[in-house]
């Protein structure tokens, strides 16, 4: 059977009109059409059906429908059933842009009852205009039958499937008596909780339920489009992984089922704090943790100011890192000023062409890293500790004018209690992807629906970045693992919840991880507080004081345990002689069955991502090499400016090469090519052969491994390993 188109690499693009065609409209489509595939190398493009554009106009059509009222200044034109026959010839696929999020305060009063309506009964758009001006519709609401014909009416008009913008299930909605009523039909309870009212039990079966509502939505609207087009593609905006999501009610897992592709949007935004350059790649890899094919969103503009191009180095790394984390590729551009600015995105070509030029060895790949991170869901939606103690801002540590910023108590606020346990998962789970990028790590995320036996069985080691709520079956998987051979680092709170997040004595659990005890949380702190090794591992010898990671658990070890670590008596306070060591364990390794356990009693990833300290990478590394028989997957001597990601298919072996050294600032504009690096990969393979230059390299076989030099790598490499 000849495979879906649409599992094919997939390079898209969007042209946006901000609600003026009149460049479409004047074009010479065969020369448009000739452009996207030609200049851009995209094999699939977005056409508007409906705008994205101000007061909110989701509700008019830019093709012709007797059903819908059209855009203003259209006359007789129809754009989707224009250009679809000039983009077949291109040999382009098409896919329809659905504005399901952002309709005008007009549209609403005509049709009452679809909005959605805060706990306080003010529609959520009236207190929160979408971008200044405009609302948007409850799922569960009549609306849903309106967006269904909408997905009808469009895909009539020939197109390949399409895209929806939202819906979204906004922040403190939906409690309209559309909602009321269903969650009282599926939990036979009367009254919705308080959102995030974390103390009312209720609370987590309206996180379901939100939950629940957009997959339910997001079925029907897919079995409308296949009634037309058995072969239609549908998928929305979603979300990454962010503690947020219960916020938006989006879980990928949940959601896969009903879409053709998981994506997410990862536009480059100017901001006030420390901004990863491997953002891109981070998030393709979860995207593509799932089985449904993954697309990276970017917009080709720099930040909110939607008419300047992005910087050349900011548009190339973030097709490349999309790529190699095993995404599909997809750019947006604005109209008018992108035909003025067309010229500074070069920057995206030359990575497009050798994203053309892989396509035969990036159709259907997968990771085949040997070391898995676990993204919990569960995590990011119930976390919530059970120690009151984390309930302390430690403050920023900064001293000016004489006066230190040494942080302030926070009790009895829940809700505060929750965002600090969400800064601690966001930081954890960011925080361990950008450590293993910056140590050259191959990884693969996985989600919790695939933590399993057959997935586990191709790695050597298992990450768990603060994974505290998980399942018994997840737990046992995981122990079965590390019993196989295999390593597992975990940290913190890591399995002390079961997947709803109800705490639990876990002490099968606990004793695997090396603990007897846990005596609870130490204040959190950022300022000289600090842990010693027992001994020299590395470079880094056993009475160099290092940073304490901002959170800490005080435990007890059990009898079996390597202690490698241990806390200093907390100080807390600056300028401070140390108190001397304590009794409590920083980090233990446990060896359990044919494998080990590697556990940090606080969330060091979490630390590494606010701070960058260059000793807990290295300390982890370390352990890591130590640990994992045959120590890393890759050997090499670049800098961490560049990543490594390994991906494999019928065809070949192929490693990534992302190189993101650049100005010391994002955004980037030119990425510094880097010469002469040397990567030894724990292969069978013979043969490396640079992808851009079709040029073999020399190579030589060392401990197991394959060992070439690579003469310059630039933006993106890619190196085929073959027999």
């Amino acid at each position: 059977m000849p495979d879906n188109w649409w599992e094919k690499p997939l390079r898209m693009i969007r042209r946006d009109y901000i609600g003026n065609f009149s460049p479409f409209l004047e074009a010479n489509l065969n020369e448009l059409a000739a452009e996207t595939k030609r200049v851009w190398k995209a094999n699939c493009e977005w056409l508007m059906a409906t705008p994205g554009c101000a007061p909110g106009t989701g509700y008019l059509t830019t093709f012709n429908s007797e059903k819908f009222e059209k855009l203003p200044g259209l006359g007789h034109r129809d754009l989707l059933r224009e250009y679809m026959p000039v983009a077949k010839k291109h040999g382009i696929f098409v896919i329809a842009y659905i504005n399901m999020h952002w309709y005008s305060y007009e549209f609403a009063e005509k049709n009452p009852g679809w909005e959605q309506i805060c706990e306080d009964g003010i529609a959520y758009g009236r207190k929160h205009p979408l971008y200044g001006n405009g609302t948007t519709f409850c799922v569960n609401s009549p609306w849903r039958n309106w967006a269904f014909e909408m997905i009808e009416e469009v895909m009539k008009t020939g197109v390949d499937g399409c895209f929806l913008d939202g819906p979204v299930v906004y922040p403190g909605a939906c409690y309209c008596q559309h909602c009321r009523n269903k969650f009282k039909e599926l939990t036979g309870e009367e009254k919705l909780p308080s959102f995030l009212d974390w103390s009312n039990p209720s609370w987590k079966k309206f996180a379901e339920f939100r939950s629940q509502s957009w997959a339910d939505f997001m079925k029907d609207a897919t079995d409308t489009a296949k009634k037309i087009n058995q072969n239609a593609v549908m998928f929305l905006n979603g979300g990454a992984f962010s503690a947020s999501n219960i916020m938006l009610g989006y879980d990928a897992g949940r959601m896969e089922k009903f879409q053709t592709f998981t994506g997410a949007e990862d536009f480059f935004h100017c901001t006030d704090f420390y901004r990863s350059p491997y953002t891109s790649l981070n998030l393709s890899r979860f995207l593509s943790a799932g089985k449904n094919p993954s697309v990276v969103l970017t917009h080709h503009c720099l930040s909110t100011w939607h008419y300047v191009p992005l910087p050349a180095g900011e548009l190339s790394t973030a097709l490349a890192q999309a790529t190699a984390g095993g995404s599909n590729t997809w750019f947006a551009v604005f109209f008018p000023a992108f035909e003025k600015t067309k010229k500074y995105a070069t920057g995206g070509l030359k990575t497009a062409r050798l994203i053309e030029k892989a396509e035969k060895y990036i159709e259907k790949s997968q990771s085949c890293a040997e070391t898995g991170v676990l993204i919990s869901n569960k995590t990011l939606y119930y976390y919530l500790s059970s120690h009151k103690g984390l309930c302390y801002e430690p403050g920023s540590g900064k001293e000016q004018g004489l006066i230190m910023d040494t942080g302030s108590n926070i009790t009895g606020d829940i809700k505060k209690q929750r965002e600090i346990c969400e800064g601690i998962l966001d930081n954890e789970n960011h925080g361990c992807l950008d450590f293993c990028n910056f140590a050259h790590i191959p990884v693969r995320v996985i989600w919790d629906e695939y933590l399993n036996e057959e997935l586990l069985k191709n790695l050597k080691l298992l990450i768990l970045p603060n994974s505290a709520c998980l399942s018994e079956k997840q737990i046992e998987t995981i122990m079965n693992f590390v019993n196989c051979g295999g390593v597992v680092l975990c940290d913190f709170e890591s399995g002390m919840y079961d997947d709803y997040g109800n705490a639990l004595e876990r002490k099968k659990w606990l004793d695997f991880l090396g603990i007897e005890k846990i005596y609870g949380v130490f204040r959190p702190s950022r300022i000289e507080d600090y842990f010693v090794l027992t001994e020299k591992i590395g470079e880094i010898d056993k009475d160099i004081f290092i940073p304490r990671p901002v959170n800490a658990l005080a435990i007890k070890a059990n009898a079996d345990a390597q202690i490698i670590a241990k806390y200093l008596h907390p100080i807390n306070f600056a300028y401070t002689q140390p108190r001397g060591i304590s009794e409590y364990p920083a980090i233990l390794i446990s060896k359990r069955g044919k494998g080990k356990v590697i556990y940090f009693a606080s969330p060091v990833f979490e630390s590494y991502n606010k701070f960058r300290i260059d000793m807990h990478k290295k300390l982890m590394l370390y352990l890591i090499k130590k640990c994992v028989l045959g120590g890393l997957q890759i050997e090499t001597n670049a800098p961490g400016t560049i990543a490594i990601e390994i991906r494999k298919n019928q065809k070949a072996v192929c490693v990534h090469i992302v190189n993101v050294t650049s100005e010391m600032k994002r955004p980037m504009d030119t990425v510094l090519p880097l010469h002469n690096i040397e990567i030894a990969v724990r292969t069978h393979l013979g043969k490396a052969t640079v992808l851009s230059s079709g040029k073999p390299l020399k190579v030589k076989r060392k401990r197991g491994r394959l060992v070439f030099t690579v003469p310059e790598i630039r933006d993106y490499e890619i190196i085929v390993l073959s027999p």
